[in-house]
């Protein structure tokens, strides 16, 4: 009867000391720094987590607690809701996998500074790489990365480990691209799989390549402006009056501007020459995962050529 009574005492503090759903900046920052979340997602996680009183943390554990994770910056919510994620870490047999695969910088950093033990735990079979960067006081660090499901098991392993480390995740989005060797996909409006588009198996390979540089991009929006681009790249471009054609510009957001599929259609735009791979990860980073990489024929008004090259087409 008395543990009946505890749990009634618990869950009534609970509701008492429950915040406002709305969440201030200050505690928007603070879940972005513990948990490595963006700011949209910390305010859908603070949203979601002040809707439920689930789980109950009894004042008598947190005082046990208290000191420990004060100094590591949690406060009673934060570790609250630390605990829910270790619950649900610790019950998941299989990462759930989310409509759109996404990906995260990881700090090599703590009990995870090196591929070997980052590979291991989060058990990823691919190849990976060292990115080299700097943190928010301006010192070199190193990234690698790592997709949802090595996070879901980075988690779930230093919570079975119980090691006071929180990693540092910072999501990572850039357009996808994906050229087919044996085949025009993707190419701007051009559906590669209809009989009379398809490619002889003694054909070349599609131009562009997937790894193909120098290589012409056509650019129709922000990335056409020089001040834009010279912020992103470090370089003062050099455009040329271009156009493509089996494309139209929409807008999303109600600023963007975005390049679709439209056979007969034609769009203006400028031409730039990427000229490596470093060049383009970071265009494709500027445009994130809502756009892709397709072929086109980029016209070019000077001098009235045709090249093979790249844009950016807006996922629908």
């Amino acid at each position: 009867m008395d543990s009946f009574m505890d749990e009634l005492e618990n869950l009534a503090s609970a509701f008492s000391d429950q915040p406002e759903l709305e969440a201030d900046d200050a505690t928007i920052a603070k879940w972005q720094r513990l948990f490595g979340y963006s700011a949209s997602e910390a305010t859908k996680q603070l949203q979601e987590y002040r809707a439920s009183i689930l789980p109950v943390v009894s004042n008598e554990h947190w005082e046990l607690v208290r000191a420990e994770k004060e100094a590591q910056g949690f406060d009673k919510e934060a570790y609250k809701h630390l605990c829910q994620a270790q619950s649900q870490s610790k019950t998941r047999t299989t990462p759930v996998p989310s409509r759109k695969a996404a990906n995260y910088l990881l700090k090599m950093e703590g009990p995870l500074v090196d591929l070997d033990t980052i590979r291991m735990v989060g058990r990823i079979v691919l190849k990976m790489a060292e990115i080299p960067g700097t943190d928010d006081k301006g010192n070199h660090t190193k990234f690698c990365i790592i997709d949802l499901s090595a996070k879901a098991h980075i988690e779930g392993w230093l919570a079975e480990k119980r090691i006071p480390f929180q990693p540092t995740f910072v999501p990572y989005s850039r357009a996808d691209k994906s050229l087919s060797s044996i085949s025009l996909a993707p190419t701007l409006g051009v559906d590669a799989t209809l009989p009379h588009l398809r490619i002889d198996s003694t054909a070349t390979e599609p131009q562009p390549t997937q790894s193909q540089y120098p290589v012409w991009y056509f650019f129709y929006g922000t990335l056409g402006d020089p001040d834009v681009l010279k912020r992103l790249l470090g370089v003062d471009p050099i455009y040329r009056p271009a156009s493509v054609t089996g494309g139209r510009l929409i807008e999303w957001g109600g600023t963007y501007k975005a390049l679709i599929d439209s056979p007969g259609s034609a769009v203006e735009g400028v031409a730039f020459m990427v000229e490596s791979e470093e060049m383009e990860d970071a265009l494709r980073c500027y445009e994130t995962d809502k756009y892709e990489v397709v072929r086109c024929d980029i016209g070019m008004k000077d001098d009235k050529s045709l090249a093979k090259g790249l844009t950016f087409r807006f996922v629908v």
